[in-house]
């Protein structure tokens, strides 16, 4: 109860904007090593999937199988194993500030909780969705020679990629961070993200029960695939977004609620 106390003994102050609020955690996230050595390991292993992917698609196309694939949709194939990496910046970038302590000097210097994480969603929004277009885009730039004939695409799919990519990182951080805010845990948060990202997607579909199954259609992965590739099954780009949306929004939601009524 000591940390509630010298946080509301805090509000009496000026109390920073929503902008001030961003600036701040913008600075907090980069600054923190794990931070950019999580994204370096992401973009390393993010590459070296695309042009294996990339790599293998000539090979077989070269021995008479199947494998055409655009260029954009090999690197945005890769995401599958990579986004675990932006998952777990999202986790960290509120469970080690409860692991530390410095949550409490994060609400003196932002008293107002909803404030405070309407300003890490919003950083962490902008930073999956700009790891989201530059992994796609770089991804594609090493898929298309790599693959060759077999890596053929146009425009329309480079800008698909690209934008279901980025749209898909983005809200993915925010579905980790409501994770985080509900859990306070980094290993609980990233073992949950996991389970959300590649458990449930394996193990959904082995029920027999169809309304389980059909369910699997409407998990976060399932939804990024059809965003990043213009498919109309199960859904088509809309359904998938709205989708997206509200695993962001409800878990969001319920992060902000626990967070407004916890001790820090």
């Amino acid at each position: 109860m000591s940390g509630t106390t010298m946080v509301r003994g805090a509000v009496a102050g000026p109390k920073p904007g929503f902008g001030a609020a961003v600036s701040f955690e913008a600075t907090k996230l980069w600054a923190v090593r794990s931070t950019r050595v999580a994204l370096a390991a992401a973009f390393i292993v993010h590459l070296a999937l695309t042009w294996l992917l990339a790599f293998s698609a000539k090979a077989s196309g070269d021995n008479g199988y199947e494998s055409e694939m655009p260029a954009p949709f090999m690197s945005l194939a890769s995401l599958q194993l990579t986004q675990l990496f932006i998952a777990a910046i999202a986790a960290l970038a509120i469970t080690s500030e409860y692991a530390n302590g410095t949550i409490i000097s994060s609400l003196q210097a932002v008293p107002v909780r909803r404030r405070l994480l309407g300003a890490k969603a919003a950083v962490l929004g902008m930073f999956g969705f700009g790891s989201g277009l530059a992994m796609v885009g770089v991804g594609t730039l090493v898929a298309a020679p790599a693959a060759a004939d077999y890596g053929r695409f146009t425009a329309a799919d480079l800008f698909t990629a690209l934008a279901g990519g980025a749209v898909y990182l983005g809200l993915l951080s925010l579905v980790t961070l409501g994770i985080g805010a509900l859990l306070r845990s980094t290993a609980g948060a990233i073992t949950s993200a996991f389970v959300l990202i590649f458990g449930l997607p394996q193990i959904l579909p082995l029920f027999n029960v169809e309304w389980v199954r059909n369910a699997a259609a409407y998990l976060p992965t399932t939804a990024g695939q059809v965003l990043g590739t213009g498919l109309v099954e199960p859904y088509g780009a809309g359904t998938a977004l709205v989708v997206l949306v509200a695993w962001a929004g409800v878990l969001l939601g319920a992060g902000l609620w626990v967070f407004k009524r916890r001790d820090a």
